[in-house]
């Protein structure tokens, strides 16, 4: 950009100097040319006759020096002797003080004439009128003299002038594009500076009016988040209350029927007590499964029932729990038992260990998975990693368990750093604010 502004300003001044000097052509050429007419039209007048009274060379050659001392032309009067040409020139001399290539350039083209001197019925000579432009281009040169470094140093200043307000100007729009990738990085608290510009004022205002109004809507979809999280949470533990309220004790009634069922069975004959005992174990393996689905339901629904675990001994459970169902991986847990936060925070920390382990499982395949779990100042964090392959078949786009988590984070204001590579490892963390 100063490139180009120090270019535009170089090329006006070329174009206003181009026309100083066309139009300093032209005025030379009618100058001239006017010149040159009333004295053509001065030589015809006076011209010295050959029946009149008088030496006609003597009168031709004061009009010579008459003409010649005129602007812009020149006159020469040659006289004829015999076979030799004797030239006498007027008396007037050129100015000619402008330089050879400015000469070159504002001289027009010439015009001459030649008139006979003669009495009859011999010619005595000649006289010749041309245009002598030197006088004229030399004012001119003058008059250039003091407007060339005149326009050489305005087109420098103005080229100054533009590089420095171009530059002013691209820094003000580059603290507003900074500005405005801070905000779509997601730090709307940041605001555009307001420059002395009228405009750019206006465009910076814009900018910040809008960084307020998505801030405020950032915090009432957080809230909203919140409540609905609340509202799901608090629907998720009525449910689980109601499976191990209602459905343990019925089934536990179950089971302990059919084992009463079976206790009987000795007093049957045997003829019918074969069949019987086949279907009541089969009632006792259902709800044996039952209960397991019951469990693993509630635990899903709500892990932390009135405060009957802490969320280290929750993670601890979820370790044993993977190491049973993928006995080929290794699951370490390295978590502070002391670590403490409030319910919707350790419920939250709780479903991001379970769902990053998940997806090291799917995706990578990995041979030992490391789950950590530590506070530092006022903040709990935790962190998932493992030695797999990564998320190989994961999309640009985030997957519904990543954006879960990340609206999660987002209602609690916490921070969420999705999987990514590190020396070779996959590495997710959840940072939770604590109180």
């Amino acid at each position: 950009m100063p490139a180009v502004s120090i270019l535009a300003a170089a090329a006006l001044c070329v174009g206003v100097g181009g026309a100083l000097i066309l139009n300093a052509r032209q005025a030379v050429r009618e100058e001239t040319g006017s010149a040159f007419e009333l004295a053509r039209a001065a030589a015809v007048l006076r011209l010295p006759s050959g029946y009149g009274g008088g030496d006609p060379v003597d009168q031709a050659r004061g009009l010579a020096e008459e003409i010649d001392a005129r602007r812009h032309v020149a006159a020469t009067f040659e006289e004829i002797s015999g076979q030799a040409a004797v030239r006498t020139e007027g008396s007037r001399a050129s100015d000619g003080t402008a330089p050879r290539w400015f000469a070159a350039l504002m001289r027009p083209p010439g015009h001459s004439d030649r008139f006979l001197v003669a009495r009859y019925p011999n010619v005595l000579g000649a006289l010749t009128v041309t245009t002598d432009p030197s006088d004229e281009i030399a004012e001119v040169w003058e008059d250039f003299r003091i407007l060339l470094p005149i326009l050489a140093c305005t087109g420098f200043g103005m080229g100054l002038l533009s590089v420095g307000l171009t530059r002013f100007v691209l820094r003000q729009l580059e603290a507003v594009l900074v500005a405005i990738g801070e905000m779509r990085a997601g730090r709307l608290e940041l605001r555009a500076p307001e420059g002395p510009l009228s405009e750019l004022a206006a465009l910076a205002e814009g900018v910040n009016a809008l960084a307020s109004h998505l801030q405020t809507e950032r915090r009432e979809n957080a809230l909203l988040q919140s409540r609905l999280m609340t509202m799901a949470e608090a629907e998720r533990a009525r449910i689980a209350s109601d499976l191990h309220d209602e459905m343990g004790p019925e089934l536990f009634a179950l089971n302990a029927a059919a084992g009463e069922v079976e206790h009987h069975l000795g007093a049957v004959p045997e003829a019918f007590a074969a069949p019987l005992r086949d279907a009541v174990g089969a009632v006792m393996r259902h709800t044996a499964a039952v209960q397991k689905s019951a469990r693993a339901a509630i635990n899903d629904l709500r892990p932390m029932i009135a405060g009957e675990a802490t969320l280290f001994d929750l993670l601890a459970d979820l370790a044993a729990g993977f190491n049973d169902t993928a006995p080929g991986t290794e699951f370490v847990l390295s978590a502070d038992p002391e670590a403490r936060a409030d319910e919707m925070a350790e419920l939250s920390i709780y479903r991001f260990v379970r769902e990053s382990v998940l997806n090291s499982l799917r995706h990578g395949q990995p041979s030992r998975v490391e789950i950590g779990l530590w506070r530092e100042k006022r903040a709990l964090t935790a962190r998932v990693a493992d030695n797999g392959t990564g998320l190989r078949d994961a999309s640009p786009d985030p997957g519904l368990g990543i954006a879960g988590m990340r609206d999660r984070a987002l209602a609690l204001g916490a921070e969420y750093l999705p999987p990514a590579r590190v020396e070779g490892w996959t590495v997710t963390e959840l940072r939770m604010p604590v109180s």
